[in-house]
């Protein structure tokens, strides 16, 4: 015998982040109390159970989950037959364990039936046989989410996508184990007969069959012996429960027997047999043993366009085949007891029951609740009118009740207070008291904070912690060294999935421009909606926490935490001694931590500019460098904005030295604003070579506006004054300073988000001094005239150093500091560390002063 393998330790054995299981049917209060409380007790958050949609519905009535999308994500998958794959696909960062078996989620399928369940553990990320199983199990796993979720909210779908994002071993494309294979049937696909039998080589000797559901003209068995013609086909049943017509018994060159002992020990009893296998032996070739959800019937096994289940085998290829087989008592069968006439008298009974869940005629499906509103399919309300709608507690009474059911879209809305969305977990229908619809409620932010990986929750508490006595800069700097300096999902941009879309068509983004001839500063700039990028879901997470959600001048619901660091919720029922002595904040322990700080603060600036110099030398992509700065900025503003709020950071002092600031300024302008010439590479100021949608995402813009803050908050500004006896060093070191003001300028043009960003991040420090950032902002607007109408300016012959020039033709020409005339050629500021100086002919440029420029006067 094969060793047992308990689902329930398996589950709880720890190292695994996410789940995802699948189901034909559930006892949920099973999934709930059991399964659910093991997988949560052994590190697992984020859990997913997919369910038959018809089954979902009478689950729904008779037994409620009370915890459904609140502490688990719960979906009906809809079918022309019926869903009927049982996996359990567990996720960690090092580990994964793909189940493929026969098992429902029912305490009978987890304890007391005759299941086969296949294990399958990936234990490296060099576990190539492994890893590629897991990428055929995504696969279906996405087309289930793609073709059979009619009707549910985007915002649910993704949830289940995020259990990937706890697998970062889940990419490339290793090569399938030679060994072992995964079946998949489903309708419109190509059935698991033809899978099956794609595996077979020669002639088939012996067919063998398990199961306990055969459709009623045994469609199955006949195409067996119809395709294969085996000399004996033997199939195995138990008598007493079976689904099998009893004309069975009169089909030729086909032998029932007794299951017996399949699947049993030496100590057991027989208990119900649910498992279904099939093998095929050869004489030449190779043999085939499958197990898993597949019934012996045609909708398992011969699934069409049009109708047919979902089901999910597992297939062993050659000698593993009949070992596997001989190991479960299933490859010997023929040698089994014979049914008997008094067998197939008990058969007949039985074949009047079958396992298909009655209808409730009550419309079911999931629906979206978030802040005051609750959205769901518009399909669902279809020939009904003036429906009263509730949403219910766990006990089934009613929380809030409504009738004003708004149109938006392809989406109907209902509003109802916080504080009951909160509470319910159901939104029920009724028509003419008499219930019609039963929409389990999806809330979008609890199902967000349990799919939340380990790394965003410690990046969390960081954060949090910066608002007590005890900061952690430590798991911080940690965090961020994890996130961004390994950060590797920096995939194509795309607009994140609507929550409320309950389909995955996307209209045309409509454009706001508006077409003229006039030059109207104004209308140059961009205002449409920009696009993020695709992000692995920490990066995402790090950007969500510091730059879209979270901005501290924006959020008015911040926690306040005690000097621990916990919330008032975690602070009920905390055993702390009223008499011990708190640990007072003294000046040298807030020195220690400014120490400590400052210490971590410059290890992670060190790292961007070895990065920065990376890029410069082609070492590394400047896609890359450009998301990981946009993290490190956030991060460094973040610590900037506790040096007005944290008590850890003593008045005068600062979170990020300015030295530090000043030498990322630098790399940043020396390494990322220049492109080398006469080629396709790239700069800050010139992204084409990387694509329109890079070039304009949000991330570029968000950087871009962050880079124009840390440039505020170091201090730079345009100096036109010329000292007294200016020594060459001095006058060298403000004509490099103004060049990297006309730089950011050109870092701000034409877009209204860098605006934004910048106009928010130094905001928040002050509000006394964005006069710098319109300065800026002007100067940028008077380039953009100025270079659209070139013939204002004066010849390039007339250059003096401090001026600006402009290219008469390359239109994508970077506006550039004059450092010196000799004759015809014109030496102009380089923003590069190697080469600071670029010299260009006179008859090619245009030039202007600052000062002329920035006194409104061309």
């Amino acid at each position: 015998m094969l060793h047992k393998i308990s689902l329930i330790d398996e589950l709880k054995s720890g190292g695994y982040e996410a789940s995802l299981i699948t189901t034909y049917n559930a006892y949920l209060p099973f999934y709930e109390e059991v399964v659910l409380r093991r997988l949560v007790s052994a590190g697992v958050r984020h859990n997913v159970l997919l369910m038959d949609a018809q089954q979902y519905a009478a689950s729904l009535i008779n037994h409620a989950p009370r915890l459904a999308g609140r502490q688990y994500t719960l979906l009906p998958m809809s079918v022309p037959g019926a869903f009927h794959p049982k996996l359990i696909f567990l996720t960690g960062k090092n580990k994964g364990a793909i189940l493929v078996g026969s098992h429902n989620m029912t305490l009978a399928g987890f304890g007391f039936n005759r299941e086969i369940t296949n294990l399958v553990y990936i234990r490296e990320k060099d576990d190539v046989a492994g890893i590629a199983l897991a990428q055929d199990v995504w696969t279906e796993i996405e087309f289930w989410l793609n073709d059979f979720t009619a009707g549910i909210p985007d915002h649910a779908r993704s949830m289940i996508r995020r259990v990937k994002e706890f697998a970062p071993w889940l990419t490339g494309s290793p090569p399938p184990d030679p060994k072992i294979r995964l079946l998949a049937g489903r309708p419109g696909g190509m059935s698991l007969w033809q899978q099956f039998t794609g595996l077979l080589e020669g002639e088939t000797s012996q067919f063998s069959v398990g199961g306990a559901f055969f459709d009623q003209e045994l469609s199955f068995l006949k195409r067996v012996k119809k395709d294969l013609q085996p000399r004996r086909t033997t199939v195995a049943v138990d008598p007493e429960t079976v689904q099998m017509p009893a004309q069975a018994q009169a089909l030729e060159d086909i032998s029932f027997v007794q299951a017996g002992r399949i699947g049993c020990d030496e100590k057991s009893d027989e208990p119900y047999l649910h498992a279904k296998f099939v093998l095929a032996q050869q004489n030449e070739g190779v043999s085939v043993f499958a197990s898993g959800s597949a019934n012996p019937s045609r909708p398992a096994w011969l699934a069409d366009d049009a109708s047919g289940n979902v089901e999910l085998m597992l297939a062993h290829i050659g000698d593993a085949a009949l070992e596997t087989a001989s190991s479960l008592g299933c490859g010997n069968i023929h040698m089994f007891p014979a049914l008997t006439q008094k067998h197939w008298e008990v058969i007949l009974v039985n074949q009047t029951q079958w396992e298909n869940a009655p209808a409730t005629g009550i419309r079911s499906g999931v629906a979206l609740a978030e802040g005051t509103r609750i959205s769901f399919d518009l399909d669902l309300l279809t020939d009904f009118r003036d429906l009263r709608f509730a949403i219910t507690a766990t006990d089934g009474s009613a929380i809030s009740q409504s009738v004003e059911a708004t149109i938006e879209g392809r989406f109907a809305v209902l509003n109802f207070l916080s504080s009951d969305i909160e509470k319910a977990v159901a939104l029920q229908g009724f028509d003419a008291n008499k219930l019609v619809l039963n929409l389990i409620l999806h809330h979008a932010g609890m199902i967000e904070e349990q799919a939340r990986s380990g790394t965003q929750r410690r990046l969390k508490d960081a954060l949090a912690s910066l608002d007590t006595d005890n900061p952690d800069i430590a798991l911080l700097i940690q965090c961020i060294d994890k996130i961004v300096f390994d950060e590797d999902g920096l995939a194509a941009p795309s607009q994140p999935p609507s929550r409320m879309s309950s389909r995955n068509s996307q209209e045309p983004p409509k454009s706001d421009v508006v077409a003229t001839l006039e030059i109207d500063v104004s209308e140059m700039r961009r205002r449409g909606k920009k696009q993020r990028l695709n992000h692995s879901s920490d990066f995402a997470y790090l950007l969500d926490a510091l730059i879209y959600h979270l901005r501290l001048h924006e959020d008015k619901s911040r926690e306040e935490l005690d000097r621990f660091g916990r919330s008032e919720e975690e602070q009920i029922g905390a055993d702390d001694d009223p008499d011990a002595e708190v640990t007072q904040l003294t000046p040298d322990k807030q020195a220690d931590l400014l120490i400590a700080c400052h210490s971590k603060v410059r290890t992670v600036v060190n790292r961007m500019i070895s990065q920065l110099k990376a890029y410069a030398e082609g070492k590394v992509p400047l896609t890359k460098i450009l998301i990981r700065l946009l993290g490190v900025l956030a991060v460094l503003r973040e610590l900037r904005s506790c040096d007005a709020r944290a008590a850890w950071i003593e008045k005068g002092k600062t979170a990020v030295p300015k030295e530090q600031r000043l030498r990322l300024i630098e790399a940043i302008m020396l390494n990322i604003f220049e492109r080398e010439p006469s080629t396709l590479s790239a700069s800050l100021l010139s992204l084409e070579a990387l694509g329109e949608d890079f070039r304009d995402s949000d991330d570029v813009a968000r950087l871009k506006g962050l880079l124009l803050w840390l440039a505020w908050d170091c201090g730079l500004t345009l100096n036109l004054h010329k000292p007294f006896r200016e020594s060459p060093e001095a006058w060298d070191q403000r004509l490099k300073q103004n060049a990297m003001i006309v730089a950011l300028a050109q870092v701000m043009l034409s877009d209204e988000t860098v605006v934004d960003e910048a106009q928010q991040s130094i905001g928040s420090f002050t509000t006394g001094e964005l006069d710098w950032l319109r300065d800026i902002r002007q100067l940028a607007d008077r380039c953009a005239i100025l270079r659209a109408d070139i013939r204002t300016l004066r010849r390039g012959e007339s250059a003096e150093a401090g001026d600006i020039a402009f290219h008469k033709t390359a239109e994508d020409w970077i506006v550039r500091m004059v450092a010196g005339r000799n004759g015809s050629k014109i030496s102009l500021v380089a923003l590069k560390e190697n080469k600071p100086r670029l010299t260009y002919l006179a008859d090619h440029l245009a030039v202007a002063s600052l000062s002329s420029i920035l006194g409104d006067r061309p």
